[in-house]
């Protein structure tokens, strides 16, 4: 089964700037999700997925693809089996669902979500 990227995060280590370029070059319209530091623009009612844009923890700026999976644990579980690593424990988003980040043998950093509006 194909679990498709559902989510793009970008860091930024500068949110505000990222925030008003991205919005003035393609009309994304951020709104604080679940942490007045966390924004999202909706992707609407045009293909593609929603963006999600925070400030980096390290000052790195980064874009990460955020795969929706089935089930975090065994996902979690195949990462570390062909060689990856769990490098952001799982995590609950309240109404969302549970994430986590992983990297795989290369070290590319990619992001996990289990959606459960119930978590």
């Amino acid at each position: 089964m194909i679990q498709p990227v559902g989510y793009v995060e970008i860091n930024s280590p500068d949110r505000e700037r990222s925030a008003q370029f991205m919005t003035e070059v393609f009309g994304w319209r951020f709104q604080p999700f679940a942490d007045p530091g966390y924004l999202v623009a909706d992707h609407g009612d045009a293909e593609g997925v929603d963006t999600g844009l925070m400030s980096s923890p390290d000052g790195q700026p980064r874009a990460i693809p955020v795969i929706r999976v089935p089930a975090l644990g065994d996902a979690a579980a195949g990462v570390e089996r062909a060689g990856g690593s769990v490098v952001v424990p799982t995590f609950t988003i309240p109404g969302v669902g549970r994430g986590c980040y992983v990297t795989d043998p290369a070290g590319v950093l990619l992001g996990l979500h289990e959606y459960d509006p119930q978590a």
